[in-house]
């Protein structure tokens, strides 16, 4: 069995503040496959887009950040590569999609601009005409239609859905193996949400992406991912295979998330401390799939 494109193990992160530290994950366990899709879902706070920060390399350069613990890509510890070499592998082997697909574009510069930017992260004598047909062919494969004028636009005269898909194609372009999706769809309405994401499945399937999938919208994450972890105030409270755990949630947790629907007034994930009380283990599998069969 291949090794996995990504494994942590035992991370743990706390903030350095004027009242002492403060800690955010307590020792995170997770690992993906190659072509393996996985999601991490959780409500807001919980730290998941802190994991995706770190495995990316976005938050040790921060002063008052603690990071301890194992982050592996292809089998290379992330932490003990050096800043230039981490860095050679972001937007090349490995890729992230934010929330907020407008605010992530520069709005000084044209889509084209910033597409060949990325191209020439892993060919620096790419030319411009090189990265023109290569953006061309990378936008029509995420359905827009007219690629050209994609190009020469801004992202302000673009629409969020339309946005949205530029940066999909952007973050696929150089054929990563790990691709960190952030939300992708947060800042859009349902419908261009489902199709933003049905072509972004079709896309890292073709390629053979492994995914890190981060949301709280458990419909979507249904249909997406192939395992999903629970993250619930920085720990890992289950895991599983995405049909089993919705089937059979055996965490309170997990629990309330599927049960949480949004209502006019009243609704939420209710107060679980109760319930928690009796979890204290880190890590819930379901029968039959333990993380350490996971693993072997």
């Amino acid at each position: 069995m291949s090794a996995p494109t990504l494994r942590i193990d035992n991370l743990r992160l706390g903030f350095k503040t004027w009242s002492g530290m403060v800690e955010v994950l307590h020792g995170i366990a997770l690992h993906i496959r190659p072509g393996e899709r996985v999601a991490l879902v959780g409500e807001s706070g919980s730290g998941k887009s802190v994991t995706a920060r770190i495995v990316l390399g976005l938050l040790q350069s921060i002063r008052t950040a603690r990071i301890d613990g194992t982050v592996e890509f292809e089998g290379i510890n992330l932490q003990s590569l050096k800043p230039k070499s981490r860095h050679a592998l972001r937007g090349t082997r490995m890729s992230m999609i934010f929330q907020d697909p407008t605010s992530s574009l520069n709005p000084v510069y044209t889509i084209f601009d910033q597409f060949r930017e990325v191209l020439a992260r892993a060919d620096a004598a790419i030319t411009a005409e090189q990265a023109r047909e290569k953006a061309i062919v990378a936008l029509a494969d995420v359905a827009i239609s007219e690629p050209e004028r994609v190009l020469d636009s801004y992202a302000f005269q673009l629409s969020g859905g339309m946005n949205q898909r530029v940066m999909i194609a952007m973050a696929l372009a150089n054929n990563p193996a790990l691709l960190l999706a952030d939300e992708p769809g947060t800042a859009l309405d349902v419908t261009v949400q489902a199709q933003t994401l049905k072509l972004m499945s079709e896309l890292v399937e073709k390629h053979r992406t492994s995914v890190l999938f981060i949301s709280h919208n458990l419909g979507v994450v249904r249909e997406f991912a192939d395992r999903v972890y629970v993250i619930y105030k920085g720990n890992i409270v289950e895991q599983g295979p995405t049909a089993a755990l919705f089937d059979n949630p055996l965490h309170p947790y997990t629990k309330a998330l599927l049960s949480a629907v949004p209502r006019i007034t009243g609704g939420g994930i209710p107060d679980l401390d109760e319930d928690m009380a009796a979890f204290r283990a880190p890590l819930v599998a379901h029968p039959g799939y333990s993380e350490r069969e996971l693993l072997a």
